[in-house]
């Protein structure tokens, strides 16, 4: 194991207990086998959410009880992007809660070496995170679809659609209300389906989401799942209280002003950036910057 790994996995024990932590957040897909794995989570000897974006990914043997297991999409994200996701999976699962102070150790994803250290107050800390990251969801909105959204907004957001980059907007929960706000601009390619059959839990229907975020509007989508619209202007009955953050556009602002006329979140992309930005109350609850590429990575 690297000696960097293993002396930052030691002080982040002693930090976590000198500041009064709660939880330490740990992205397992960093580190090399099971093994190192093992030996880690013994080093760390606390309560640890282990973050994996491998399918089936499991606590090592013996160390079940002591961790619990976030899962976050299969894509190349800066180490904030990492804690960002892997934080707001958490807290949507009930793993996390605000006033949790957390421990976050992270790295350069395929490196094999953690050697990033964050202390976050949930709830409290205003650089990443907006102050609804501790209550991320809607109350008719599943963890299971909102971590599915995550992942095709990330994958989308890297990837584009034939090689180009794409900018689209997912709100999803509270959806009679949206729809009372918003009109077609096109016609809603999923009329008339049924709902099993348009349900972005369902992984058939992933290239066809992914073809109609080229299309001009927002994807409209039950708390269950069910995508009820794309192409759908949205036109908001409010104005938000405060402005967003320069450099943002009237995709971004138009998601801002949905969530705050209704309960819904809304996960927008920017076409220029690649950058995901993820609205709740009309605030900007956190963003995701895209890599800038496959190979190196920033915070």
């Amino acid at each position: 194991m690297k000696t960097l790994t293993r002396s930052l996995v030691r002080h982040a024990h002693a930090i976590a207990r000198e500041v009064g932590a709660r939880v330490i957040l740990l992205y397992a897909d960093v580190v090399e086998n099971d093994q190192n794995l093992a030996d880690l989570i013994q080093d760390v000897d606390f309560r640890v959410i282990l973050v994996s974006r491998r399918a089936g990914f499991q606590a090592p043997p013996g160390w079940e009880d002591l961790c619990a297991i976030v899962r976050v999409p299969d894509i190349t994200m800066t180490r904030a992007g990492q804690v960002k996701v892997a934080t707001l999976v958490a807290a949507a699962e009930n793993l996390l809660r605000v006033g949790d102070r957390i421990v976050c150790l992270t790295g350069i994803d395929g490196s094999g070496t953690i050697d990033m250290i964050i202390v976050l107050d949930l709830g409290v800390e205003v650089e990443m995170f907006g102050d609804s990251a501790a209550d991320p969801l809607p109350p008719d909105v599943t963890p299971a679809v909102f971590e599915r959204l995550l992942t095709l907004a990330s994958e989308l957001s890297l990837e584009g659609r034939e090689g180009r980059p794409v900018g689209t907007l997912f709100v999803v929960g509270d959806s009679e209300r949206v729809l009372a706000q918003s009109r077609q601009l096109v016609m809603n390619p999923f009329h008339g389906y049924p709902e099993g059959e348009r349900n972005i839990l369902d992984p058939r229907l992933e290239e066809t989401i992914k073809e109609f975020s080229a299309i001009d509007g927002a994807f409209i989508i039950r708390g269950d799942g069910v995508i009820l619209s794309a192409g759908r202007y949205l036109a908001p009955q409010a104005k938000l209280d405060e402005p967003l953050p320069q450099g943002l556009g009237t995709r971004h602002e138009a998601a801002a002003a949905i969530t705050a006329t209704s309960t819904a979140i809304a996960l927008c992309i920017s076409q220029s950036t690649g950058t995901i930005s993820i609205f709740k109350r009309g605030r900007l609850l956190t963003d995701i910057v895209k890599p800038r590429s496959h190979l190196t990575d920033g915070l």
